[in-house]
């Protein structure tokens, strides 16, 4: 594959960022995707939005994979410029003033960058404001005179200590008001000209992009450590599928073909690894040659309840019971005995992807 692939959720509008540069547009950035990409060789891979809470954020370790085979990385407004600011030393490429930011040190905390968003179905569209677009809101009020300095130090303070997810503008001009500021500045603020630094910083990365700046980058002069971690994370967390902001990673499937197994390949050499708990590329291997990976990839990701945002959930009992009763097993037995029979080592982790693949519908 070539092109540019950009990793972008609520900063920017999808379709505006199209107009700007024409790439392949992903879903914010989450462990494992830039990984995944590695092996389809892109001319360049954008950062805007990354999950960091819900979910385990990007791995740096895998960005510098990135690097080391060749492929530029460029980061700017949001998750990007966190990791940019921390990996530009080995050849992330960090635009925007959010970036340089983090890069002199004047900002520190993840939160400045974080919001709150609506899922992938309707746009990921922003539901608070991210702490950097209120800095330089605030900063634009006191550069035209409506602010004084005193007034936007003591509104940052105010807003530093109110979770990331209570921040919006209508809330920072009724901060105004009770903290008691003069009226004119509560007045001034709530017509303020509101700055979107995120969305002015994403707009210069793909502006950049566009102009094939890319190809201006050299290899960075660093030397890559595969350690043993990064290989479990490469076997486990490689993305096979998307749907929307969920992913079916190596680690899920083989999940899911322990779960349905019994009913997809029974007496297949794929799944006896799998149940041997061999190492993933073996089992994927296996699939292959037996000419049922695709498919069992379609069943994994047709069976799916999860938005990748959170923990599918429900009755364990009802659960349990169901699954039990489709695979002959005996639901008496206790869970951890249910999980080792059926493959796994962690009942948890058993129980967690019934919940994902196997769910009971519970009824209003």
């Amino acid at each position: 594959m070539s092109g540019v692939v950009v990793f972008l959720g609520p900063t920017l509008d999808r379709a505006e960022a199209q107009d700007r540069l024409a790439a392949r547009y992903l879903p914010p950035v989450s462990q494992g995707d830039i990984l995944s990409l590695v092996a389809e060789k892109p001319d360049a891979i954008g950062i805007i939005d990354g999950y960091f809470q819900l979910v385990p954020a990007v791995w740096h370790k895998e960005i510098l994979h990135a690097l080391d085979c060749g492929i530029p990385v460029f980061g700017a407004a949001s998750m990007g410029a966190l990791r940019a600011a921390e990996l530009d030393a080995f050849g992330m490429v960090g635009v925007g003033r959010i970036y340089q930011w983090y890069r002199s040190g004047f900002l520190e905390a993840d939160d400045e960058v974080a919001v709150i968003h609506a899922p992938h179905a309707i746009g990921h569209r922003p539901l608070s404001e991210a702490m950097v677009n209120i800095r330089a809101t605030l900063d634009l009020a006191v550069r035209a005179g409506t602010l004084s300095l005193e007034s936007a130090q003591a509104l940052l303070s105010v807003c530093a200590a109110t979770p990331y997810w209570q921040r919006s503008h209508q809330r920072l001009v009724a901060d105004a008001a009770r903290l008691g500021l003069p009226r004119a500045e509560v007045d001034a603020l709530s017509v303020a000209q509101r700055v979107d630094q995120k969305r002015l910083d994403a707009l210069e990365m793909l502006d950049l992009l566009a102009g094939n700046a890319w190809q201006r980058v050299g290899r960075p002069d660093f030397r890559f450590n595969r350690t043993t971690k990064f290989e479990r994370l490469a076997d486990r967390d490689t993305c096979l599928a998307r749907v929307g902001d969920g992913r079916i990673t190596t680690g899920a499937l083989i999940d899911f073909y322990l779960l349905e197994g019994y009913r997809l390949a029974e007496g297949s050499v794929s799944l006896a690894r799998a149940r041997a708990r061999a190492p993933l590329p073996r089992v994927i291997a296996a699939l292959r040659d037996e000419g049922i990976y695709e498919t069992v990839l379609q069943e994994a990701v047709a069976c799916d309840q999860s938005d990748g945002l959170r923990p599918c959930e429900g009755p364990d009992s009802a659960v349990v019971t169901r699954y039990c009763q489709r695979a002959g097993l005996d639901p008496a037995r206790r869970l951890a005995e249910l999980a080792a029979a059926v493959g796994f080592a962690d009942p948890d982790r058993f129980l967690e992807r019934l919940h994902r693949f196997s769910p009971v519908k519970v009824s209003a």
